[in-house]
């Protein structure tokens, strides 16, 4: 006999009748790979994102999927809501040179988040942000 208390927990009852608290892992909905954590200033580079079944946490392949990409150093936005046009159980989105832009010369570090939206609007959203930095370069503009 077991329990889901909330995610990530198990409450379970042994025929011993010990009570057993558990934690298991959940697997997010939306996993982001980013190539590397800091990224040359106009530097493009290709992010996959996988999308799972919250269920059963099996690969799927989601109605719709939406990213945009902002500058957290700077808190502006660097590209408005883009819908992907083929949703996949994985995509590839191109992060380009001109969204890798340092925005103020004064930042030797820029981050850079990118947000990724699946199911806009019905029970299954998700919505999973990732994050880079870019490297300020001398005499880049």
């Amino acid at each position: 006999m077991f329990l889901q208390l909330e995610t990530g927990f198990l409450l379970s009852l042994e025929s011993s009748g010990y009570i057993v608290l558990e934690a298991y892992k959940v697997t997010d909905q939306i996993e982001i790979q980013i190539p590397h954590t800091i990224i040359y200033e106009e530097t493009s580079f290709t992010l996959t994102a996988y999308f799972r079944n919250r269920a059963t946490q099996e690969a799927s392949i989601p109605t719709t999927i939406h990213y945009r990409v902002d500058c957290l150093s700077t808190k502006r936005q660097v590209t408005d809501w883009t819908l992907v046009s083929t949703p996949a159980a994985n995509n590839t989105i191109t992060i380009t040179s001109s969204e890798n832009q340092i925005l103020d010369d004064s930042n030797s570090l820029e981050v850079k988040q990118i947000t990724i939206k699946v199911d806009s609007g019905l029970s299954t959203q998700a919505i999973k942000p990732a994050m880079w930095k870019v490297r300020n370069l001398l005499g880049i503009q």
